[in-house]
This record gives structure tokens, C-alpha cells and sequence, in this order.
């Protein structure tokens, strides 16, 4: 059987396994849809952990911008992209920042009853890392690269970029190695030729005998990161918390932009180190000259239509869907109107 041939199939049954949880947890939404908080200026947001982009993602909160706008915010960390929209569909959170290709996915069959209303990182600072004897992306083919899941970000970002320099996907050995550091130590260990992760990991390459080759934003700079994804009934029943949610985030993304130190030093306090540590500079300077957050937290729609491709070429999306109807920037204009007066 062909390793093309081998992957979608397991990322059909994958995809199946993923998609019985969200109905199961949309199901459930009907009767548990006001878990997150009914009061009309609170809001629940379901997030992933943050590293060296806390400076960005948290400015908000580190500010009081929240507060400053009249609008409670909760955010709750989840630990696995598998679960944040299964949150977000059974109504236990009002949003989610994330990326939104599941939204897109679920949107052959009927949707999750939510909108990408904003973002909060658009570009995507994913990096390839591979073995020392490894030069260029070209050399991976028939190699073995680590991910996450055949259907998962760190799966879809590789095939993107591997496809990009001429290499084809079904030659490729997928080894799911866990998380984003667990990817990249298998680099590190030998246990496989290269990995998708994160670029956190770019400072430390050398010194760990590992080949950065190549970042996504070199590569495939339409590839959307972090968008926020609200649900329905909670925009229906809190339209304003959702407009002054999103005034705050984008005070906090322009005050992280004008204010670079102290920027650093919510991530390097989130890292457990200093600002001055190459793993905090690194990508505050990637996301600043790569312009990976947009200070008005809007959303791009041919990042969208990208992703929409990627998915259709991974065979997730086989149904046409109507990308406007899922996206709604009235709440980000009304935002940026609250910032003006």
C-alpha cells in the first residue's frame, strides 16, 4: 500500500473520530450552551498555552485593557487542540483562539454554529527541523518527518512546505511524536529525520546538532495561526462583550507592537527566563518583522482561502463551503470604532 494511500486513510478515520466527539458535544451544547457565563459582559475564552508569544497574546491582560473596556474576561487553558472546539461547540467557552481549519472542515457538514470574528496572531511561525545531514526540504523525500496526527496543524504546515520545494507528500514516513517539544527532541534524538514544530525551537538548533530548514512564513505566509472563533448563541446573547473583548485584545497587540520590552518580558516571565534569552527575542523579532500580528485583529480572507486549499488537497475538505458565511467583522469594526472615540 502506498504511504499516500496509508495516510488518508488513517486521517479519514481521524477525521471520523473527531468529528463524533464535536457532534456529541454539539448535542450536548443545546442544553449546556450557557455554561459560559450568561452575564451580558462576560466573556469565556478557550486558549492553548502561550511561550515565547506571550508578549503579543497577553498583553491584554498584563495592561487591564479588559477591565479598561467594562468587559470580564475568563480564559481557559486547554492543553490539547483536540479539545478546544469541542469546547467551543458545546457552548463551554463563548470563543476560541485558534486556528480555523476545523471550523472549516465542520462546515461540510452543517458547521459548529460559530464565526471567526477577529485574530490575534494571522501568521503562522511554524518551522521545519531536521539532522544535520539534511540541507534543504528537498532532501526529505522518503524520509521520515514527525507530527502530531495525519489530519493536525503540524501535519497540514509540513505538507505545505514539503510540497512548496518539490516534494511529495506520499513519499514522506509520518511518525506521530506527540507534542511540539516532543517533535523536536526526536530530531534531537535521531529517532527521525526531521519534524514540523514550532519556531520557538530556532535558537537552540545549533547547539542541539540540529538544521533549521526552513520557516513558514518564508514559505507559505498565507497559512493562518490564531483567529478567534466564536460561538453563535453567544455572540447572539452577548453581542457587546464580544465587541469590547476584541477592543481590548487589539489595544493589547498595538500596545506589544510600541512597546518591545516590555513586550519581551511577559514572555520571558511565561518561559521562566529573562528578556534578553535568545528564546524570547528570537520570535518577538520574527513576529515584528514578519508582520505576524495584525494591529487591527483582522481577518484575512485569502489566509482563509488558503487554508481552505491546503485542506482540499489533504482530502479533509470535499465539499464546497461558503467561507463568507463564516466570517463576520461587523464585532472587529465596532472594536476598532471603541479605540477611536
Amino acid at each position: 500500500m502506498k504511504a499516500r494511500t496509508r495516510t488518508r486513510r488513517r486521517a479519514r478515520r481521524f477525521l471520523a473520530a473527531a468529528f463524533a466527539l464535536l457532534a456529541v458535544a454539539t448535542a450536548g451544547g443545546c442544553m449546556s450552551s450557557h455554561a459560559a457565563d450568561s452575564d451580558p459582559l462576560t466573556w469565556k475564552v478557550g486558549v492553548m498555552p502561550c511561550s515565547s508569544d506571550c508578549g503579543f497574546l497577553h498583553m491584554a491582560q498584563e495592561q487591564g485593557f479588559y477591565e479598561k473596556h467594562g468587559v470580564h474576561v475568563e480564559f481557559v487553558q486547554l492543553q490539547s487542540s483536540s479539545q478546544i472546539y469541542p469546547a467551543l461547540a458545546a457552548g463551554e467557552v463563548d470563543a476560541i483562539e485558534q486556528s480555523p481549519g476545523d471550523l472549516l472542515i465542520a462546515a461540510q457538514g452543517g458547521g459548529l454554529h460559530a464565526t471567526i470574528i477577529g485574530s490575534s496572531m494571522q501568521g503562522m511561525p511554524y518551522a521545519i527541523y531536521a539532522g544535520r545531514e539534511y540541507d534543504s526540504l528537498a532532501d526529505l523525500a522518503g524520509k521520515s518527518v514527525a507530527i502530531s496526527s495525519p489530519t493536525g496543524l503540524p501535519a497540514l504546515v509540513a505538507r505545505s512546505m514539503l510540497e512548496r520545494s518539490g516534494v511529495d507528500w506520499g513519499s514522506v514516513d509520518l511518525v506521530n511524536a506527540g507534542g511540539n517539544a516532543d517533535r523536536y527532541r526526536a530530531v534531537v534524538a535521531g529517532a527521525v529525520d526531521a519534524a514540523s514544530s514550532p519556531a520557538d525551537y530556532v535558537p537552540q538548533a545549533e547547539a542541539d546538532g540540529v538544521r533549521v530548514l526552513a520557516l513558514s512564513p518564508d514559505l507559505i505566509p498565507q497559512y493562518p495561526r490564531y483567529m478567534i472563533v466564536a460561538n453563535d448563541e453567544s455572540l447572539d446573547r452577548k453581542p457587546e462583550a464580544a465587541r469590547r473583548y476584541l477592543a481590548a485584545m487589539i489595544e493589547g497587540l498595538r500596545y506589544a507592537y510600541d512597546h518591545q520590552n516590555e513586550a519581551r518580558q511577559v514572555s520571558a516571565e511565561a518561559l521562566g527566563t529573562t528578556p534578553d534569552d535568545p528564546a524570547v527575542t528570537y520570535l518577538d523579532d520574527l513576529i515584528r518583522e514578519r508582520h505576524l500580528v495584525d494591529p487591527d485583529g483582522g481577518v484575512d480572507m485569502s489566509m482563509l482561502r488558503y487554508q481552505e486549499g491546503v485542506l482540499e488537497e489533504a482530502d479533509q475538505i470535499t465539499e464546497d463551503i461558503d467561507l463568507e458565511s463564516l466570517v463576520d467583522t461587523s464585532y472587529q469594526q465596532a472594536a476598532l470604532r471603541m479605540l477611536e472615540e
